[in-house]
């Protein structure tokens, strides 16, 4: 059974809890918005913070971040009607996509099914956008894990809490977590909140290529047999994320990985505590 194109694009955008917040509230403001009222709205619903320039500053980054990001996305996907000339936004009312859609709940079995569900060839290579549904299906993929999870990640604020407790619990399922980064804060924040865990310092510099590509963030590898690379891209947008996804033995995407980092995940089966802690491979 084929999925329809529009509905996975429609999931992938409603799967993130930003673009859910601007369907919300433009509902609730039942008329158009200006991009700069409606950011000042979007503000502050996460924030009880005085106008001071550090609400300035978010109030800045958000009104960009919807200009160029966020409203023509959701305007392509025909959940929005963007005019970028005048900057108004508006609810479009005839959208096919009903109130039930903007439950995350609902999104989270959506994206499941379209991206790792029975329909899915074991060929497919997906991608999904938005950095909370990235995170989310790393943490899945977590969860999953029966044997090994390898983790890399390039910045601190990459590896948030909620990560590290789902890596935890797959300790206390008997996984044996792998975590690498030539970042010396992640390494110390995993070496502190989950020593039990394999640390290394990777060889693999992602962060110093060329800056016209985009850059692998993080990197989860579970039981040799699901991947997802986040892709970071120069944006105004800190919640712009890219995932590449695939699962399965013989998927494209998982092969490839396997052929290129296998051999040096499994030297670290071998690695004494201190080589782990001080080394690289």
């Amino acid at each position: 059974m084929e999925t329809d194109p529009r509905s996975e694009r429609i999931v992938g955008l409603l799967a993130d809890g930003c673009n859910r917040s601007i369907l919300t509230v433009l509902d609730k403001a039942g008329r158009s918005l200006h991009v700069m009222e409606l950011a000042e709205r979007l503000v502050a619903r996460e924030t009880v913070v005085a106008r001071t320039s550090q609400y300035e500053d978010e109030l800045d980054r958000v009104r960009v971040s919807l200009h160029h990001h966020r409203l023509p996305k959701l305007d392509e996907a025909g959940l929005v009607e963007y005019d970028s000339t005048a900057n108004v936004v508006t609810s479009r009312d005839s959208t096919d996509v009903d109130a039930d859609w903007l439950d995350a709940g609902r999104i989270g079995e959506q994206l499941d099914r379209l991206t790792n569900g029975s329909e899915a060839a074991e060929s497919d290579v997906g991608t999904i956008e938005g950095r909370e549904t990235v995170i989310e299906h790393g943490r899945r993929l977590a969860d999953e894990a029966t044997d090994e999870l390898f983790l890399m990640y390039v910045r601190e604020d990459l590896l948030e809490d909620e990560c590290i407790c789902h890596a935890g619990d797959a300790i206390e399922r008997g996984v044996d977590v792998y975590l690498g980064s030539q970042n010396r804060n992640v390494r110390d924040v995993t070496r502190r909140r989950l020593p039990e865990a394999t640390i290394w310092e990777p060889d693999i510099d992602w962060m110093n290529a060329p800056s016209r590509y985009p850059k692998v963030g993080r990197f989860v590898f579970a039981d040799r047999e699901k991947v997802m690379l986040g892709l970071l891209e120069e944006s105004t947008d800190a919640h712009a994320e890219t995932a590449v996804v695939g699962e399965g033995e013989t998927n494209p995407l998982v092969v490839l990985v396997r052929e290129l980092l296998g051999p040096r995940l499994d030297h670290l089966d071998f690695q004494s505590d201190d080589f782990r802690q001080t080394s690289s491979f």
